[in-house]
C-alpha cells in the first residue's frame, strides 16, 4: 500500500496519470449490474466465490514452488484470485468499516481463504480458494430479491435478478471481443482525454483494495519479502 500511495503522490505532483489494469471496473455487464442494485432494495448480504483449483499446487505441495504460491513474488489466494472478488466489492460499496481475513496457512502462504468485510447496514464474504474447487457463484441479496452472478467476477457476461414478488430478469452481455478490451479503451480515452478526475476515481478504488489486502496479510502475519 505504501509503493501504491507514493505513486499516488508523484503522479499529482507531475501531473500524470496512474491506472491499475483491473478489468472488472470496465465489463459492460459490472457497469449494467451497478446501475441495476437499487432493484433489490436495501442491500443485507454479499457472498462471493471464486475457488480454482491451481494446476501449480500439486508441485507446491512436493516442495516445488511456482510464483502462484510464493511468498516472495506475493503469491498466495489472497493476492492472486480473492482480489478479484475484492475490487468488485470495493467498486460498488466503497471501503469497508472493518475486515477480517481467515486463512487455510500451507508453508506459510494462504492456500484459501475467506475475507469478512463488514459494511454496517450489510455483510460481505469474500472466498478464494487455489487448493479447492467450486462453482463459480456470486449473490448481492437485498430487502427486495438477490442479483446472482454465476462465473468469476473478471470474467462476468452476465447476471440474474430475482424479486421476492416472483419478478425475474436475465441480464446478457455477448462478449464477441476479448474482455480486457474494455478496460484498454477506457485507458486510452483516459489518457487522451487527460481525464484526471476518472483516474483519480478509480486509484481510489485501488487504494481501498490494497489497504484491505495488507490488513488481511497482516491478520494472517503474512509478510512478503519483497515488502520488507
Amino acid at each position: 500500500m505504501d509503493e501504491l500511495q507514493k505513486l499516488q503522490r508523484l503522479a499529482a505532483e507531475r501531473q500524470l496519470i496512474v491506472l491499475e489494469a483491473m478489468n472488472i471496473h470496465y465489463l459492460p455487464s459490472y457497469l449494467s449490474l451497478r446501475s441495476q442494485l437499487a432493484s433489490i432494495g436495501k442491500i443485507k448480504m454479499v457472498t462471493l466465490n471464486y475457488s480454482q483449483y491451481s494446476s501449480r499446487y500439486d508441485d507446491f505441495m512436493a516442495g516445488i514452488v511456482h510464483p502462484a504460491f510464493d511468498a516472495s513474488k506475493a503469491g498466495g489466494a489472497l493476492m492472486d484470485i480473492n482480489i478479484y472478488n475484492i475490487h468488485f466489492v470495493a467498486g460498488l460499496f466503497g471501503k469497508p468499516l472493518a475486515v477480517n481475513y481467515l486463512a487455510n496457512i500451507q508453508n506459510g502462504i494462504d492456500t484459501s481463504g475467506v475475507m469478512l468485510l463488514d459494511y454496517g447496514e450489510f455483510k460481505c464474504v469474500c472466498i478464494g480458494a487455489k487448493d479447492c474447487k467450486a462453482p463459480a457463484t456470486s449473490l448481492i441479496q437485498g430487502e427486495k430479491g438477490s442479483l446472482l452472478i454465476t462465473l468469476p467476477v473478471n470474467q462476468l457476461m452476465g447476471y440474474e435478478i430475482s424479486l421476492n414478488n416472483g419478478d425475474s430478469a436475465r441480464f446478457n452481455y455477448d462478449r464477441r471481443e476479448h474482455r480486457l478490451l474494455y478496460e484498454f479503451q477506457e485507458f486510452i480515452r483516459i489518457i487522451d482525454n487527460g481525464d484526471y478526475q476518472a483516474a483519480a476515481r478509480l486509484l481510489d478504488v485501488s487504494m481501498v483494495v490494497a489497504e484491505t489486502i495488507e490488513i488481511g496479510k497482516k491478520q494472517q502475519t503474512m509478510e512478503f519479502n519483497n515488502e520488507n
